[in-house]
């Protein structure tokens, strides 16, 4: 198979963000929520955890190669647990032997760990596999927003339990089923490198027949800036097929470019997660949702991340409406640590075999120029009632961004109540990945400001100890439209979009860091229906330059 250009990914499964400036001050005491305590029964049952991000692991000077992911199903009980994983970690093989590495990609294995819940919902625990012939531990750090959902952060440092360790975010979310029949229009989102360690971004929709097999569809690639868009995928050729049981399957992705190869393991009928099981040496992982038949109209809350024209690690958030396909808002940025707030955007999204092509004016991605930044967008529902659109930016101004936008639904979160939160970002000044599990409580407001208080728990390319959030608070906008902004004395400020009355997506705009996330209410008894979230990836760029687009064979 061929190598695709572009840029080191630092990649997180599911979002949420307090970053705070390292640091690593002794562990205060955790703050249960409002809504009432966590226990380990609160993490009981079956679950499909997801992660990805960055291993430490590859000894190889020079190399890109640093990305690594993990999907599967984990059984938790009574602080134990067990299950079955994919692990696509190429560093990880190559550290085992550089010489002649074993397979980067091992799948169906067997896991057994522990996990211990504490009242304020965050908890800790550790995975064990073999992979290449080796015991492999990877140290796991999480929050419960309810009962069959949660956000961890895989939670090693350099030297951890004797292997090269690493960082990476993601979800936990009870597993369900689905019938093969009930999979007709999907959608996916993808994001992560190449054989040469170079990131890789691709965003499609196609609808099935009952066998599974694809019937038609498009795929859009993004690799390193250079796109290919609206793709043909190869019929026959491309199939997404369960199991008997409908709780896994593969899934096969072939066009001009190239054949992708896929583990399925289903959260339920609208919503699985993918990781590529090939021997490409690719690693892309992501989710699958059920194609929305329009876009949505009204308000929309949207956040994007990855780099700028120039390589720089940007990230960008804000509000649309939709009135009949013309999109109308403002863009909030961070690139590389500067940025603005509030620049008027405007677009416009009109559907084609379920597919748009949106050209933003005034959208910036690089030296705080007005640029035509170009998404190619894909329409999405899921059943807790979540719609919107998976993004992933095609223009030729050499920069490589994935995000998605929401219907908003609501302008204002609960207080007081608790809440979970999960973040990937890029700590400017080291220049490594960074991913932060926190839970917090939002107060009431006295004069439209609101005092928080919590826990943040930090890898910033090693574990940190948990420390409180300083004097944090948030604020937002008057009138009420769903957006405002937190700050802490860490520091820390997040601008923040409201989705739904549970879910919230930001940006950090800090000058030594950025990042994207989102956190939710937390209810310790009651499931709470809360926006679904796709995988929020985190692109950071390489420091050669791009390769020319080659396909893959």
């Amino acid at each position: 198979m061929s190598v695709r250009n572009g840029v080191v990914l630092f990649l997180a499964l599911s979002t949420l963000i307090f970053l705070i400036g390292c640091g690593g001050s002794s562990s205060p005491t955790p703050q249960p929520p409002p809504s009432g305590g966590f226990t380990n029964s609160n993490l009981s049952g079956t679950y499909v955890m997801a992660i990805s991000g960055t291993d430490f692991s590859n000894p190889i000077a020079g190399s890109n190669l640093s990305a690594f992911a993990i999907v599967g199903t984990i059984t938790a009980n009574n602080a134990n647990l067990t299950g079955t994983v994919d692990v696509n970690d190429p560093p990880l093989a190559l550290a085992i032997n550089p010489t002649t590495p074993p397979p980067f990609v091992e799948a169906g294995l067997a896991m057994t760990g522990s996990y211990n819940v504490t009242s304020d919902g965050r908890g800790t625990g550790e995975i064990t596999f073999t992979f290449g012939g080796q015991t492999e531990t990877f140290r796991l750090d999480f929050v419960l927003t309810q009962p069959g959902h949660g956000f961890i952060i895989r939670f090693d440092g350099p030297s951890t339990n004797g292997n090269a360790g690493g960082t990476g975010s993601g979800t936990i979310d009870a597993q369900g089923s689905a019938s093969q029949s009930a999979l007709q229009s999907l959608t996916f989102s993808l994001t992560g490198t190449d054989s040469t360690g170079f990131s890789l971004g691709t965003i499609g929709g196609f609808s099935l027949d009952s066998s599974g097999n694809v019937t038609s569809g498009t795929e859009d690639f993004n690799d390193g800036g250079s796109p290919t868009t609206d793709v043909p995928l190869t019929v026959p050729g491309s199939s997404l097929a369960l199991t008997s049981g409908g709780t896994t399957g593969t899934a096969t992705f072939a066009s001009a470019l190239g054949t992708f190869d896929f583990d399925v393991w289903v959260i339920d009928s609208t919503h699985m997660k993918l990781i590529e099981t090939d021997s490409s040496g690719f690693v892309l992982s992501g989710d699958v949702f059920t194609q929305g038949s329009s876009v949505p109209s009204g308000n929309l809350a949207y956040t994007v991340g990855g780099f700028d024209s120039s390589g720089a690690p940007f990230v960008a958030g804000g509000l649309l409406t939709n009135t009949s396909g013309s999109l109308n808002g403002i863009e909030d940025y961070n690139d590389s640590g500067t940025g603005a707030f509030g620049v008027p955007v405007a677009g416009s999204c009109t559907l084609s075999a379920g597919r748009c092509a949106i050209t933003f004016s005034g959208f910036t991605n690089g030296g705080g120029s007005l640029q035509q930044i170009q998404y190619a967008a894909y329409p999405f529902s899921t059943s807790s009632g979540t719609a919107g659109l998976q993004l992933l930016e095609v223009d030729d101004l050499r920069g490589l961004t994935v995000g998605t936008v929401y219907a908003q639904t609501a302008t204002s979160f609960a207080t007081p109540q608790g809440y979970g939160l999960n973040l990937s970002g890029v700590d400017l000044i080291a220049g490594v990945e960074v991913d932060d599990i926190a839970e917090f409580t939002a107060q009431n407001t006295s004069g439209g400001v609101g005092p928080l208080t919590g826990i943040i728990d930090i890898n910033d390319a090693g574990p940190e100890k948990p420390q409180a959030l300083a004097a944090a608070t948030y604020t937002p906008d008057s009138p009420a439209d769903g957006r405002g902004i937190i700050k802490a004395n860490n520091p820390l400020s997040l601008e923040y979009y409201m989705v739904d009355s549970s879910t919230a997506i930001f940006i950090e705009v800090d000058s030594t860091q950025l990042a994207v996330g989102t956190f939710q209410l937390q209810n310790a008894s009651t499931a709470v229906p809360a926006a679904a979230q796709p995988a929020a990836a985190m692109l950071r760029q390489a420091t050669r330059a791009h390769a020319a687009l080659r396909k893959r064979k």
